[in-house]
């Protein structure tokens, strides 16, 4: 089976570039895709190094103005084609692994004379005095560019610093210069090098004094191309950022000296032939699976630095580029799946080795600060089982069995005061899903406040998390040989399902509701985290009426792009993102969330195994087949995006965020365990798989160690375990 991703993955209106680890370029909204260079804002970790760089040609004194013409992108490269009269310019943009975001200008002579032109690859830093502003500090002159300390910083953080290159490919010169401030743009005649730019390149002179530390920090670096009627020239220019002055030159000179679209492209594709092949016989279907890959590789970060121990992923952009809790557990799901468990596995180890003192995990991990207030519910217990289903390792659950104790404790002791065996929630943000009924009606004001644990709530959604905790930790008890505590969590999770089904479970309406622990009444407020305990042994085939009625219904959740995150029938319910009036980025009353739906995938999925129900079945495959074509624009199959929610009638998504690849869901997953069929029993691995109607073929697949072989053709099922047939369910 041979796949070439980055061909199938290629499309024209995306930018995004990432594949090293501190590095990254993907700026939500940049206004300058259309020059030269990278000016909007490049990343490191999620503080910004902005402006990027900028690639300036000068005939005789004069800047050419290029026109972008042309543009294509796949996840290794940006390739923009620039013209102006008769001189060409190729730049190919890629993010090497070296965390050096570079660009391979190849410059052309169409004209019928010779041309001789003058190149300045440069940049623009912040300078400041105070100490709550960015900062740059010239380092040193590298014999390909100039070194500077950059102090990156944002509102209450301590700052970050970053030693930074911009490097050229054979410079000749350079120039620093100290400015007051004017506009900030990728426009050379702004610049200082308009005017000192002679007939012997750029006048070799670092100034960086003043009156005082307030302005653009100007920093130049010139060669000269000659060229030949019809020829072309080729050069590397670019900018890399690391933690000391020796590897970011060191990353510099290594990207300069090689093809640095070769080497990108070599790097994507050693990942994506790593990963489980699948050939699937439909073309949205086949597409998402491996650009859902390509969003995990963007936003991983393999790095022992400050507070960031372990490889993982955050869960997207800018401001999101962050270790966080809420999404942490979904990328565990996914990546399991990888021939390799270092990244599910940090997932989890990058909270537990910062974990708090009262057993909770911080819900942000930053590279140079714990979030000191935040908090995210996440299902740890859950998905510490299944990555342990493919890559059984004792020594991973020994390691981490002691911290998830206390992380229990916690929640025991802080987060069920009246012995419940049901768990507060204690502010609208730590579920992850903010503004909602579900908060008001406890608390009126609960919309207005920020994360200070102003609110109770017992809700359906962090008790099933606690749940899944506490059977997981009896299983991890009983696999360590701990048959007293393992009894003891047996007892504890049994405690907890009776409350919910006596607490939370409305045998009138057929629905489990949040309770409010004032009085111990349910809520009344229908939300999807209602059906969580679908995703359990807590519900029985009982229950199942109430989920049809419910969850299938058009004039409650299943709207014509299921699944809404709260009802349609909410007095506040809003398809467009509106709470109260107001768009917000962020609302979940009434936007449909791919968070919302993988839940809602295996509340269908796991109850039409366990009750072996036909309708459910079939609603899992369709809830599959348009949660995952919602997340292409305008059903463009070119076009799959993945936002962080969407309107529920028309299937827009949030454009207007910016947020773009937000890995904040599982998709891969869902794939591999109804489409392939993949389900783990007390008997082990089984394979039963869901009516999609779709050929697919599905390789190189490691679990527990054994190779896994799966080939779906017009109806007829093959598959090979460890170079043994096994037959479907």
């Amino acid at each position: 089976m041979e796949i070439d991703v980055l061909k199938m993955l290629e499309r024209r209106d995306k930018w995004y570039l990432g594949g090293g680890n501190r590095l990254l370029w993907t700026p939500p909204f940049p206004l300058h895709l259309d020059r030269p260079g990278a000016w909007d804002f490049v990343s490191y970790f999620d503080l910004r190094i902005d402006p990027g760089y900028t690639i300036s040609v000068v005939d005789w004194g004069v800047p050419v103005d290029f026109v972008c013409v042309d543009k294509l992108w796949n996840p290794a490269t940006l390739r923009s084609l620039f013209r102006s009269g008769d001189l060409e310019m190729l730049e190919e943009k890629a993010l090497l692994k070296e965390d050096f975001l570079v660009s391979r200008v190849t410059l052309k002579n169409n004209s019928k004379e010779a041309k001789e032109l003058d190149i300045v690859v440069w940049t623009a830093q912040q300078c400041s005095d105070s100490d709550s502003e960015v900062d740059t500090e010239i380092i040193d002159v590298a014999d390909s560019g100039i070194v500077f300390k950059k102090r990156l910083v944002k509102p209450r953080r301590r700052p970050y610093p970053a030693y930074v290159i911009l490097a050229l490919e054979g410079k000749e010169s350079h120039n620093v210069s100290f400015s007051e401030r004017t506009g900030n743009l990728p426009n050379f005649r702004l610049s200082p090098f308009y005017e000192k730019l002679g007939n012997d390149g750029l006048i070799e002179r670092i100034d960086t004094n003043g009156i005082n530390r307030e302005g653009l920090l100007y920093i130049g670096l010139y060669r000269k191309v000659k060229l030949a009627p019809g020829n072309e020239a080729i050069f590397n220019c670019g900018l890399g950022a690391a933690p000391d002055v020796e590897e970011v030159v060191k990353a510099a000179r290594k990207s300069l000296a090689c093809d640095p679209v070769e080497e990108s492209r070599r790097n994507w594709e050693s990942y994506f032939r790593s990963l489980p092949q699948f050939s699937i016989g439909e073309p949205y279907l086949q597409k998402y699976y491996y650009y859902r890959w390509y969003g995990l590789k963007l936003f991983t970060s393999s790095v022992n630095e400050s507070f960031m121990k372990h490889p993982a992923i955050a869960e997207g952009l800018d401001y999101f580029r962050a270790f966080i809790t809420y999404s942490a557990q979904c990328h565990m799901l996914e990546t399991r799946w990888s021939a390799s468990p270092e990244v599910a596995m940090g997932s989890l180890l990058n909270f537990i080795e910062n974990q708090r003192d009262d057993g909770s995990f911080a819900g942000h991990i930053y590279v140079n600060q714990l979030q000191e207030n935040g908090f995210y519910h996440a299902d740890w217990g859950r998905a510490v089982m299944e990555l342990y289903r493919i890559h059984p390792d004792r020594f991973f659950i020994e390691r981490i069995y002691g911290p998830m104790k206390k992380y229990l404790g916690y929640f025991d002791r802080v987060r069920d005061r009246e012995n419940s065996g049901l768990y507060d929630v204690v502010d609208q943000f730590e579920t992850g899903q903010e503004y909602m009924s579900r908060y008001t009606v406890v608390d009126p004001m609960a919309d207005r406040y920020g994360w200070i644990n102003n609110i109770r709530l017992k809700g359906v959604d962090a008790t099933v998390y606690v749940y899944n905790l506490k059977k997981a930790l009896a299983w991890m008890a009983g696999l360590l040989g701990l048959k007293e505590e393992r009894k003891l969590f047996e007892e504890s999770a049994a405690k907890t399902k009776k409350a919910v089904l006596e607490l939370m479970w409305d045998d009138h309406e057929e629905i489990f509701y949040d309770v409010n622990p004032v009085d111990f009444k349910r809520t009344g407020v229908k939300a999807a985290v209602c059906f969580y305990p679908y995703m359990t042994d807590i519900v029985d085939e009982s229950h199942l009426p109430g989920l049809k009625k419910h969850l299938l219904n058009p004039d409650e959740f299943w709207t014509e792009y299921p699944v809404v995150s709260t009802s349609v029938d909410d007095r506040l319910f809003s398809q467009w993102a509106e709470w109260k009036g107001k768009r917000h980025n962020c609302p979940w009353n009434g936007r449909v969330w791919p968070m919302t739906n993988s839940h809602m995938v295996d509340v269908l999925g796991f109850c039409a195994r366990r009750f072996d129900d036909r309708l459910l079945r079939e609603k899992t495959v369709e809830l599959v087949k348009k949660f995952i074509k919602m997340m292409y624009y305008e059903g463009d199959i070119e076009r799959p995006n993945c936002f962080e929610h969407y309107n529920p009638f028309n299937g827009k998504a949030c454009v207007y965020r910016g947020v773009d690849d937000y890995q904040h869901s599982w998709v891969v997953d869902l794939l591999f365990r109804y489409l392939a069929g993949i389900d783990f029993t007390e008997n082990g691995l089984t394979l039963d798989p869901f009516p999609f109607g779709i050929d697919f073929e599905l390789d190189n697949l490691t679990i527990a160690g054994k190779k896994l072989r799966i080939r779906s053709s017009k109806g007829i099922f093959e598959a090979e375990y460890n170079g043994k047939t096994i037959n479907r369910l």
